[in-house]
């Protein structure tokens, strides 16, 4: 009768692979968001860095003052040797259209799988030399 009791509160077979099976599921959910979550840090590093390399162009053309119109492009190697392999960089330089002394200035940081994704940052850029009225005087600012 003792025999009985003991194989009584024992747990059988299909019960333990019932809670082994819930367990696996429960497991592979977690790996899943774990995954997810590795992927949203390497894209908020990606994009971090994209905003930092957009920055660093824009204040090369802060420094020319007054970029000359015109598009150029360009990666960063010669800059940041073998650290930004997976970006390239786009400057484009176009008249405001409303002010003939103010020109705005778009560059695009391209990375990511075959460069698909883009940061963008656009600055509106004011010559520091006032214009010519035509008449040998400038007007003041």
């Amino acid at each position: 009768m003792k025999l009985l009791r003991r194989r009584a509160r024992a747990f059988t077979l299909i019960e333990v692979m019932v809670a082994i099976a819930i367990l696996g599921i429960a497991l592979l959910g977690l790996m899943g968001l774990h995954h997810q979550s590795i992927q949203s840090v390497i894209r908020a590093q990606q994009t971090t860095r994209a905003a930092m390399l957009a920055q660093a162009v824009m204040t090369e053309a802060e420094l020319e003052r007054f970029p000359d119109l015109g598009s150029t492009r360009g990666d960063f190697e010669a800059s940041f040797r073998g650290e930004f392999r997976d970006f390239r960089w786009e400057r484009m330089v176009v008249a405001s259209g409303m002010f003939p002394d103010v020109r705005k200035v778009m560059v695009a940081i391209h990375y990511g799988p075959g460069f698909t994704q883009t940061f963008s940052l656009v600055e509106f850029l004011h010559s520091p030399i006032p214009p010519d009225t035509g008449q040998g005087q400038t007007v003041p600012l």
